[in-house]
């Protein structure tokens, strides 16, 4: 299966909830991201968010209490991971469209402002609980720059085999495909050094299409989502014919043959695609800068006979789900989750991927909270504001907290759209907003 926890390096801390530890603290993450391989300003912006976030947690304690503080890289990013008391944190600071309100307090207002800055200075957040312990997790991508000016891929003949490039190649080929398509490649592929990284670090695995003297052809990019489901970018086949394009992925379904994958997912329009091979599980819209509506199809493959599994939902998205799990012939088991009435947390949390290049948004929950609705429109108001275009929401239908955010989604304008059959701890579910000017 996936390659990559062989090629993570970790770190591991553990110390005392109070301000005379914070040097040591920082110290801690700033060398930690460093050999762990982020650059000097990275590593600076890791060391500040974990600064705040302590702050935040020493502010008015009166007893020690331990804190146990983990970093992890993979080449192409930093992780630092803190284990918590599940109140330790007021968690809607950590939403990218939360403001300091002018009517706190100066000690609530430095709280905040702690929280925003950690919130703000990485690239990811994640939050979960398990066993009354909350675990938050701050990454930070390492920097790669521009790529070079395009360089179109060295003329080869039709392919006749495939395998893993090493890393001239695979280099050669991203290049390659730079010069071929440009800003309409995945955001993984966006920057070739960071996708050498990936590869690397066993996050992507790589193979390429060859002619009899070793040319490249054509190259074909794949990442484990979990130990079910596989996600592919590609065929990429610059000046090659379409048989390039099933010899690749023919390559890449023996790969799998031996595997627990039981689904191929290809989410990524690509000038070639192999008819017959894929089924489209549905399309999601595309507004172009030119005013122009695409629908990209989303295309899944199922590699084994669906055993079924059982997916949350709310009332208002049944009728949805059970039309497209009969439409594609996924036996599944609907749990409802219902209000009725339990303490819930005050604050709700999303996640927010940004590509500013096909300005789309992609939202997912970490906490749900009573305040969702308000959560979910402001997130649409300042994305909307910030000019992007395309807002989509993932929700995971193997968590049923995640199905809570079912009416807020839908009275603020998203419409579910696609189902990917196990794409996160169950089915996941994209939503997409409709555009309209809501909310």
């Amino acid at each position: 299966m996936d390659t990559a926890s062989a090629n993570r390096a970790s770190t591991a801390l553990e110390i005392s909830v109070e301000p005379r530890f914070l040097p040591l603290l920082t110290a801690y993450v700033e060398l930690s991201a460093l050999a762990l391989g982020l650059g000097e300003r990275e590593a600076l912006a890791l060391t500040l968010a974990a600064e705040e976030i302590l702050t935040y947690l020493a502010k008015g304690e009166t007893r020690a209490r331990a804190l146990r503080v983990a970093c992890e890289g993979r080449g192409y990013q930093v992780s630092l991971a803190f284990v918590l008391d599940t109140e330790a944190l007021d968690l809607r600071w950590l939403n990218l469209t939360s403001r300091v309100a002018l009517d706190l307090d100066q000690e609530d207002l430095a709280d905040a402002i702690g929280l925003l800055i950690a919130a703000r200075i990485v690239d990811r957040l994640q939050l979960s609980r398990h066993a009354g312990e909350l675990r938050l997790v701050l990454s930070k991508d390492k920097v790669y720059p521009e790529p070079a000016a395009a360089a179109a891929l060295p003329a080869a003949d039709p392919a006749v085999t495939c395998r893993a490039p090493d890393a001239a190649e695979l280099n050669l080929l991203l290049q390659g495909l730079h010069g071929q398509l440009g800003e309409d490649l995945p955001l993984d592929l966006a920057r070739p050094g960071r996708m050498l990284d990936m590869v690397a670090a066993g996050h992507y695995q790589a193979c390429i299409a060859v002619d009899p003297a070793g040319r490249i052809g054509g190259g074909l990019f794949w990442r484990w989502r979990n130990e079910r489901l596989v996600e592919c970018l590609g065929p990429y086949l610059p000046g090659q014919p379409s048989a390039t394009a099933r010899l690749l992925l023919e390559h890449l379904l023996g790969r799998l043959a031996r595997s627990s994958c039981i689904g191929l997912l290809n989410r990524h329009p690509v000038p070639v695609l192999p008819d017959g091979f894929f089924e489209i599980l549905g399309t999601l819209r595309h507004d172009a800068a030119d005013g122009k509506a695409l629908e990209i199809p989303v295309h899944y493959r199922h590699l084994e006979e669906d055993a079924g599994a059982v997916s949350w939902t709310h009332p208002v998205l049944r009728a949805f789900l059970i039309e497209e799990y009969a439409r594609l012939a996924f036996a599944r088991d609907l749990y409802e989750v219902a209000d009725e009435g339990e303490l819930a947390s005050s604050h709700a949390v999303l996640a927010a991927t940004l590509n500013r290049a096909a300005s789309e948004a992609r939202l997912a929950p970490l906490w749900w909270g009573a305040d969702a609705p308000e959560v979910v429109r402001e997130h649409v108001r300042v994305l909307r504001q910030e000019g992007l275009r395309n807002l989509l929401m993932e929700l995971d239908l193997g968590l049923s907290w995640q199905a809570r955010f079912g009416p807020a989604l839908l009275d603020c304008g998203f419409v579910p759209r696609v189902l990917l059959p196990h794409a996160g701890q169950g089915d996941l579910l994209t939503l997409q907003h409709d555009g309209q000017g809501r909310p």
